[in-house]
């Protein structure tokens, strides 16, 4: 995309401005005149940076303008001493920089305080300026208050170091710099420290990736912030222009110092975009906004693509950024803070590497571009050596360099592909080697297909990261599963992988399980085509080959059957057997779900999640240890469900014929789908209750992680949708649903509840809760719901409403799949669909999947048998008229 650099001037200066030009109306047309002309000089591709630096102008030249129109002059008389005064920019607006919505920051600056006059014509100047609706950020300070508030806040310091004079006095600002850039306040050393502090804690606030969906362009981890900081430092120790001083040094090379140019045009002009296409200050790239920018900075193509074209463009530049930083930041630390003692003098390990302070370095600049293969050697030889903690920056540079000149992969090398193999059965294999070879952009260049992931945007809310980084994360899950904290998250997992024979073909299988997306056609299908080639080619034995391949085919399978389908159904756990075939398969299986689950987004994972994997798991494995494969005959299920509660309850001194009497209202359904344990608690409450009264009641002991609420009520056709709408009313989510009608027309049913955190409801809410479901339950008549439209930010995705009807395994039933965009109130909204085709609703499994839904009903008829084709029809027709309309 070529941008037109010119000498552009704006044919308006507000210097020119009349007294009578100066008045609320009569500027915010000017603004609004300046704003219109910027945008068309940008849809014009003029250069981003004249039109950032014009827009600095023409704010200097208004301010300007302004501070003559108060008349505040140069000096005035305060406790009849000469008093210097100024107007200072500071901040990202004393670097000359202002995007549309930026922050306009500036000093008044003087020698001592001033005198009410003064201090009320700049009152009337900052009150016209938020009057015009600028986003002004002010202060008003005496030179030595500054200087002490600079001394005592980092931040007030920064601001200062990049200020200038807009008007006023320009003596007394030289003095502030004299001053600033002292050693008696913020010395380099403790400048440098301070910032390298912020911009870890600031990196952590994003997960310390760049690979975030919705990016942050300030602030993300290779943002413009990381480019602000390496000037900063670079600023408060040389002094002068930045990349002037960076070349002078030889920090950056001619190559370098085009690619930060670059780099930082291409974030402005996405941020100026983004300016453009909001109305409120923010820097975050949102879904919702994505397009609209993609399509103002001229990407093209239907769908998604710009959006793709436009991210992948982003990534790179945010990776260059981040190596760029690194390698800064690293020269930096030498020179500013001295670290050239004896102590850190080079040492070499072999005849190709040496260790600079712990960092690992080439002792020959060339040596990869003589022998590529010596990049795979690079990484192997920092496992070899646990002191080293990192590349040098010399290293980094030389890797940036033959990277961009390979024309083959990597792994078409029997010497590096033999080097690979070593290096993912090291025990320290992921943390330092896989993530810095990603992180280095070294992946890419060995393992094929790599490059097409990398910075591939998914677009939806349930991922938060690229596929590339998701990656990443699922191999630094599983490296946890090793750790103690690891070992308390995921007890069963841990216990599992402890075990694996060989653990680095989970490292194989994590690199391909989603590289087959972003092409044509089921991405666990490509992977597992990918994959098969890699293996063959890395020599792997035909046993682990054919596990790989089975493990990327069915990545999904695990999750999949675990959160979207009835685990109580043996049925269910049947057919998942059959696909599984065999416990090694299983345990490589459960590894891979649960880094998989939470490598996808950080909040995703909760007790709910991990007591599904391991009740499937644990089912599996039984099965597999008794070689059992038959599906139990439900009726022997149900009568061993019901024995083991009754000799519970005996124990605990229930009068046995009384439990039995209560028991003869129970369908045998009832003790097919409830364990022992639900039925005793439901044994022991409804013995105490009147059962012609509805009872609402919370299990104090968590099912599975969530919160158990049981219903006793009479049944009736609304129901489930009264439930429903209840709950969604105090913010928490229904994950189960289990709904049973005993032989007295009441209702036995359960619902399995988490609050947005993910977490089990609060203890001290559960009887406002439960007074409110009691409330709902007792109103004579329904009141029907209104769903609500979809929010915001969900309405840029495309979610198809699906109703899919899926193969029963009990013949008397139907499963009914529904997918479809997320809203307030769509459960109970659906309970009516039911209700109104009067059909009866046996079991419901709720997944939330970022931006939709994907639940599971199992429906009845009236007469308790399964839909026949027309009122499946009527049911999928009612569904999909009434959410598409609304979406």
């Amino acid at each position: 995309m070529t941008m037109t650099k010119t000498h552009l001037f704006y044919p308006v200066s507000p210097l020119d401005f009349s007294d009578e030009q100066i008045n609320i109306l009569s500027l915010k047309q000017q603004l609004e005149a300046f704003q219109q002309w910027s945008m068309l000089q940008f849809e014009q591709q003029v250069d981003i940076d004249t039109l950032v630096h014009l827009r600095s102008q023409f704010i200097d030249r208004l301010l300007e303008r302004l501070w003559s129109f108060y008349q505040i002059p140069k000096h005035v008389s305060s406790f009849f001493k000469r008093n210097r005064i100024a107007l200072v920019a500071v901040g990202g607006y004393g670097r000359a920089e202002l995007h549309p919505l930026s922050d306009i920051d500036i000093l008044i600056l003087s020698d001592y305080p001033l005198t009410k006059e003064i201090e009320k014509q700049i009152g009337d100047l900052v009150r016209l300026l938020w009057d015009l609706h600028l986003d002004i950020g002010h202060s008003v300070r005496t030179l030595k208050i500054c200087l002490q508030e600079a001394k005592n806040d980092i931040t007030i310091m920064t601001n200062l170091i990049e200020s200038r004079l807009i008007s006023g006095n320009r003596l007394l600002l030289d003095e502030l710099h004299k001053q600033i850039f002292s050693d008696k306040i913020w010395p380099s050393h403790a400048f440098y420290k301070a910032k390298i502090q912020e911009q870890q804690e600031r990196h952590k606030q994003y997960h310390s990736t760049s690979y975030n969906l919705e990016p942050d362009l300030k602030n993300s981890p290779g943002g413009l912030r990381d480019m602000q900081i390496i000037q900063w430092i670079a600023t408060r120790h040389f002094g002068g222009e930045f990349l002037q001083k960076m070349s002078d040094f030889n920090y950056l090379t001619p190559e370098d110092i085009a690619d930060f140019k670059t780099c930082r045009k291409f974030l402005w002009r996405m941020r100026f975009a983004l300016h453009c296409v909001i109305s409120r200050y923010d820097n975050r790239l949102l879904f919702d906004r994505q397009l609209s920018i993609a399509n103002m900075l001229g990407y093209k193509g239907e769908g998604n693509t710009p959006v793709e074209k436009m991210m992948h463009d982003y990534y790179r530049v945010a990776h260059n950024i981040t190596e760029l930083n690194q390698m800064l930041l690293q020269l930096f630390y030498e020179s500013i803070l001295n670290h050239h003692s004896p102590q850190n003098k080079p040492y070499n390990i072999d005849e190709y590497f040496q260790i600079r302070d712990e960092l690992i370095d080439v002792r020959d600049d060339e040596i990869f571009k003589k022998d590529p293969i010596m990049i795979m050697q690079l990484f192997y030889t920092i496992l070899l050596n646990p002191q080293v903690i990192g590349l040098y920056s010399n290293t980094i540079r030389q890797l940036r360099s033959a990277r961009r000149s390979l024309t083959n992969l990597l792994c078409e090398n029997a010497k590096a592909r033999s080097l690979f193999m070593s290096i993912i059965k090291h025990p320290d294999a992921i943390e330092k080697a896989i993530l810095p070879m990603h992180k280095y952009g070294i992946l890419s260049v060995y393992i094929p297909g790599w490059k097409q992931i990398s910075g591939m945007m998914q677009f939806d809310l349930f991922h938060a990261y690229t596929v590339d980084e998701h990656t990443i994360r699922l191999l630094l899950e599983l490296d946890s599963l090793k750790t103690e904290s690891g070992k308390q998250k995921h007890p069963n997992s841990a216990k599992v992988f402890a075990k694996l024979s060989k653990p680095e073909l989970l490292v194989i299988t994590g690199l391909f399980h989603d590289i087959g997306k972003g092409r044509h056609g089921d991405h666990s299908e490509i992977g597992a085509h990918l994959v098969e080639e890699f293996c063959q080619l890395h020599g792997l034995e035909t046993k682990d080959t054919e596990l790989v391949i089975w493990l990327v085919r069915y990545h999904l399978l695990m999750s999949v059957t675990a959160q979207s389908r009835d685990l109580q159904d043996p049925t269910v756990i049947n057919e998942f057997i059959q696909i599984v075939k065999s416990k090694r398969r299983l345990q490589y299986l459960l590894c891979l779900t649960v880094a998989d689950v939470c490598a996808t987004n950080e909040t995703l994972w909760n007790s709910w999640k991990q007591s599904l994997m391991r009740e499937l798991y644990l089912n599996a494995k039984n099965s597999f240890d008794s070689d059992i494969r038959q599906i139990p005959e439900q009726r022997s299920i149900a009568r061993k469900n019901k024995q083991e509660a009754l000799a519970i309850l005996l124990k605990q001194n229930y009068d046995e014929q009384i439990v039995k009497d209560l028991w003869q209202r129970y369908r045998v359904d009832y003790f097919l789908r409830y364990t022992k344990e639900q039925i005793v608690w439901h044994t022991q409450i409804l013995l105490q209750h009147d059962l012609t009264k509805i009872l609402v009641a919370i299990n104090p002991h968590p099912y599975h992680g969530g919160s158990e609420i049981f219903i006793y009520s009479p049944d009736r056709p609304y129901l489930f949708a009264t439930v429903c709408n209840t709950l969604s009313m105090h913010n928490l989510t229904i994950h189960d649903a289990l709904i049973i009608t005993n032989k007295k027309g009441f209702a036995l049913d359960t619902f399995i509840v988490l609050d947005p955190n993910g977490q089990t409801v609060q203890e001290d809410r559960n009887q406002g809760l439960v007074n409110a479901l009691d409330r709902a339950l007792q109103q004579p008549i329904y009141k029907g719901v209104t769903i609500k439209p979809p929010k915001q930010r969900l309405r840029s995705f495309l979610v198809p409403t699906q109703v899919n009807f899926l193969s029963a395994f009990n013949d008397s039933q139907t499963y009914m799949e529904l997918i479809a965009l997320d809203r307030p109130g769509l459960l109970a909204y659906v309970g009516e669909i039911f209700a109104n085709l009067d059909l009866s609703l046996r079991s419901a499994k709720i997944a939330t999947i970022g931006e939709h839904i994907e639940d599971l009903f199992i429906l009845t008829d009236k007469h308790n048998q399964a839909l026949d084709d027309d009122t499946c029809q009527k049911l999928r027709e009612s569904i999909v008229i009434a959410l598409d309309s609304m979406n």
